[in-house]
Order: C-alpha cells, then structure tokens, then sequence
C-alpha cells in the first residue's frame, strides 16, 4: 500500500514538473518573440 501511494506521488511530482517546465519554456517563447523593442543586449538571446 504504502508503495503505491509513494509512486502515485512521484508520477504527480513528476507530471507538475514537466508541466512546470512547459509553461515556463512557452511563456518564455513567447515573451522573447513577441517584443520586439527588446533591448540590443536582449534581443540575441
């Protein structure tokens, strides 16, 4: 029992990590390609 709610846990943590990292990685897409008066020292990255 205690086994299952350890990998139950894991795949939440793991699941809210990804979609973490999605979110983060779009919203910064986004932000970069959608201003475009960024700053010269900004706008190579």
């Amino acid at each position: 029992m205690l086994k299952r709610v350890y990998l139950w846990a894991l795949t939440l943590v793991a699941a809210a990590f990804v979609a973490l990292a999605n979110a983060s990685a779009a919203s910064a897409c986004a932000i970069l390609h959608y201003q475009p008066e960024l700053p010269e020292t900004l706008r190579k990255y």
